[in-house]
């Protein structure tokens, strides 16, 4: 990233208002390295291509995670009608003994 201030139109401007010029420089020097940043067109292309890229790996994590989630789900069904059925014969067997 980069800082955009044109220091020299801006000493130019401040002179012009009435400061002189070393004020001018002053002002300008501490405008200038305050650390402020904005982003270039290239610095968003990256972060997009990047935000691009992790939503890519989400879907495919979630892709994963739901046939996880449906192959548990499946199992559990099966052991549950399974042990319904197992219940059931127990019954029909204690049934028929008394």
């Amino acid at each position: 990233m980069s800082v955009l201030i044109d220091t020299l139109a801006a000493r130019q401007r401040l002179v012009g208002a009435g400061f002189e010029p070393a004020h001018a420089e002053a002002i300008i020097g501490a405008f200038a390295h305050t650390g402020e940043q904005v982003a270039t067109k290239a610095d968003i292309q990256r972060l997009e291509t990047e935000i691009a890229g992790v939503k890519t790996q989400v879907a495919a994590l979630e892709t994963k995670l739901e046939a996880k989630i449906d192959s548990k789900i499946s199992a559990a069904g099966n052991r549950l009608l399974a042990a319904l059925v197992a219940v059931g014969g127990l019954l029909y067997a204690a049934l028929r003994i008394f």
